[in-house]
């Protein structure tokens, strides 16, 4: 992939290094790393574990767990419910969690070939939520790993209606994750939703 991406962008890169800006040849070049199942950092006290999920056809499909003084935070990464996190989250202060569409959503049930809308058909729509983990199952999830703090992200459903369906199974507290909201580990969790400076 990262050589694609240099061969996509290598107008711009000789622009740039060559001509315009003559910027350093360092400057472009990508230094990746296929990963597997493991630890796949480990410096300055803190340790990224990446753990493999189910994501149905895009294989493999990673979660992370970031370990550092004594806490953790573990990243869910796009999955439906699996063994394999519940494994890496346990012990977990904090889980952050995507969520999907509910299977239960009537507007699943019907023609499979009938588009919705946002212009995927019922049987995309369906397919979709099948390889994601929705309120009622990650709820299950929440109760076997019992996290300090559990957040959702990746979600665009109604805070209200998933928060009551994950209540029905787990009493611990659950939050949705904003764009630059700062969560604060330590012996309390604290939550600060970003807030725009107004100079």
């Amino acid at each position: 992939m990262t050589t694609h991406l240099s061969d996509a962008f290598s107008f711009d890169i000789h622009v740039r290094r060559d001509l315009d800006e003559k910027f350093a040849p360092e400057g472009i070049r990508i230094l990746a790393t296929d990963i597997r199942e493991g630890v796949v950092y480990d410096a300055a006290g803190v340790k990224v574990t990446a753990f493999l999920v189910d994501h149905g056809p895009v294989a493999p499909a990673f979660g992370y767990r970031v370990d550092y003084g004594g806490h953790s935070v573990v990243l869910s990464g796009d999955t439906k419910p699996t063994d394999n996190l519940v494994k890496f989250a346990g012990g977990a202060d904090v889980l952050i969690h995507e969520l999907g569409r509910p299977k239960d959503d009537p507007a699943l049930a019907g023609p499979p070939d009938e588009l919705l809308p946002g212009g995927n058909t019922r049987r995309q729509a369906r397919a979709i939520a099948e390889h994601h983990t929705d309120a009622a199952e990650a709820s299950r999830v929440f109760q076997r790993v019992n996290p300090k703090l559990a957040v959702f992200s990746h979600a665009n459903l109604p805070p209200g209606e998933t928060l009551a369906t994950v209540r029905r199974d787990y009493p611990g507290r659950v939050e949705f994750g904003s764009d630059l909201m700062t969560i604060d580990i330590g012996s309390v969790i604290t939550i600060r939703p970003f807030e725009r400076s107004t100079r």
